[in-house]
């Protein structure tokens, strides 16, 4: 069967949201709504614009990202600025000035560069300044630094030709001080002299000593009421010196006090080795 729908009359009240939410009428409720809350300062939004609404928590990720990049670049600006201090620091222990030089122009370069960097808000400004000034003072007291190493190495080479002046005298006049520097170190370390003993032996002079007297070759002391010691030059080798006591060398008199100790123990010689030659 065929159904037959009754129509409402012509002109009678009706309710639908074409008549109200129109294109035309949406536009002009947003206007008013506008213009109402435009005294709390909101504003009416771009007609026609293609902005996209970012989400609150877009919102957020997005700044804080743009927060840990900013965090970041001044982390890594401090750290550089530490760095380029060090560099300066290590630059003034330098003495070679263009090696002073190049490090100094290096850091200030990468430091200000990287100061400029960031931004060039009136805080960074302010930083910026303070670091040039620093750079500046550290520039002041590398140039002392530098002053002062030229000096220093002037007073050394005034006192190094000095020094070779008078070792040139030592071996000219005293030819066998350089011989004796062996015999000197034995008396004092293994005889345990005093100064004033190897002082009179370095003149050439005897020496008559009482005591008990260290033998390597034999590792023992030997003790001698009346020993005449004395720096000498070798018989059959010229230029060449020894150890003598009461004008024998030094490991022959060793060898007679062991003997006269073995003696008196009643102990036979025995064949003694080369030893030491002093």
């Amino acid at each position: 069967m065929k159904k037959n729908y009754r129509k409402k009359p012509s002109g009678a009240a009706r309710l639908s949201a074409n008549d109200i939410m129109t294109r035309h009428k949406l536009k002009a409720y947003q206007d008013g709504y506008a213009l109402a809350m435009a005294k709390y300062g909101l504003k009416r939004g771009i007609a026609g614009s293609e902005a996209r609404h970012t989400i609150t928590a877009q919102y957020y990720r997005d700044l804080k990202r743009r927060t840990g990049e900013l965090e970041a670049n001044v982390q890594q600006l401090q750290t550089e600025q530490r760095q380029a201090e060090q560099q300066l620091d290590d630059v003034r222990k330098e003495i070679k000035s263009e090696k002073l030089e190049a490090a100094k122009t290096e850091a200030k370069t990468a430091l200000v560069a990287k100061v400029g960097s960031l931004f060039g808000s009136n805080k960074l400004k302010v930083e910026r300044e303070e670091l040039q000034q620093h750079i500046s003072a550290l520039e002041n007291q590398n140039e002392e630094l530098v002053r002062h190493i030229e000096t220093m190495e002037r007073k050394h080479r005034e006192e190094r030709a000095k020094f070779n002046e008078y070792m040139d005298k030592i071996q000219r006049y005293f030819p066998y001080v350089e011989k004796l520097l062996p015999l000197i170190d034995f008396c004092r370390n293994t005889l345990n002299f005093s100064e004033r003993v190897v002082q009179e032996l370095c003149k050439l002079k005897k020496v008559s000593l009482k005591g008990d007297f260290y033998s390597p070759e034999f590792n023992r002391k030997f003790r001698d009421e009346n020993a005449a010691f004395l720096f000498g030059e070798d018989k059959n080798r010229k230029g060449h010196y020894h150890i003598y006591v009461n004008d024998i060398p030094l490991v022959q008199w060793f060898r007679q006090k062991a003997n006269e100790w073995r003696n008196g123990l009643g102990i036979s010689p025995t064949k003694q080795d080369k030893g030491l030659n002093i």
